[in-house]
């Protein structure tokens, strides 16, 4: 008797959401950023991904 296999074909899709969509979710379900938080955005909004996240882990390293 032959034996079957079971192929799974996953076709994983990253999806980027926007800062409205995320800051509209987020009003949704209650939560709220901070004014030290929205400064942060807009200071770092020309900043490339990875340079942001470092911004963000400094900030919180800090307190």
């Amino acid at each position: 008797m032959a034996v079957r296999t079971m192929r799974v074909t996953a076709t994983a899709r990253s999806y980027v959401l926007g800062r409205k969509t995320f800051a509209a979710i987020s009003a949704v379900e209650g939560l709220k950023l901070s004014p030290s938080g929205s400064r942060r955005m807009k200071k770092t909004g020309h900043l490339t991904p990875d340079q942001r996240r470092a911004e963000v882990i400094r900030a919180y390293a800090r307190s």
